[in-house]
């Protein structure tokens, strides 16, 4: 497996990946790949802060991690400044081998890279993944209901994360 930065032409990828990871399995609401949960991902691809990897093998995407910040931001640091909002999914054909725990820590980098001092993601109590966030040193810092906020600093200690509202 290789891991390669995000890059233009992984924008379309980015989208079936958004696809995998906002709704649960089964057939896709009609309309969902132009519905805002989906299109906040990868609108305007490109924006200063924007980072990723995307995992190859076998001349084929695998899957994919990203960050970003949104709109609707989810955790800030001490200083009050969004912290970037993480997507990550893995092709159905390829989970349960790793790819998902090593696209994350490449993430780390690239957004590290980015100016990034920590990363955020919103994951709902029963899902799988919880436990692979939690290994790659995200922690909860809000709970409503089954919906968990968790942050994780990267490099150097980041300030305390200061939540906010969410909207909607």
């Amino acid at each position: 497996m290789e891991l390669r930065p995000v890059s233009d032409a992984d924008v379309p990828f980015l989208a079936e990946m958004t696809l995998l990871a906002a709704f649960p399995p089964g057939p896709l609401p009609e309309g969902a790949s132009e519905m805002a949960q989906a299109t906040r991902w990868t609108a305007d691809w490109g924006r200063p802060g924007d980072a990723g990897v995307v995992a190859w093998g076998d001349g084929q995407r695998l899957g994919s991690a990203w960050c970003r910040v949104q709109a609707d931001v989810v955790a800030r640091d001490g200083a009050g400044h969004p912290l970037p909002e993480i997507a990550i999914a893995v092709s159905l054909t390829h989970r349960a081998r790793g790819i998902g725990a090593q696209i994350l820590n490449a993430l780390d980098r690239a957004a590290s890279d980015a100016g990034h001092r920590a990363l955020s993601l919103t994951v709902n109590a029963a899902n799988p993944a919880l436990h692979l966030y939690e290994r790659a040193g995200f922690e909860v810092v809000r709970r409503e209901g089954d919906r968990l906020t968790m942050v994780k600093p990267l490099g150097a200690p980041s300030p305390e994360p200061r939540l906010v509202s969410f909207a909607g």
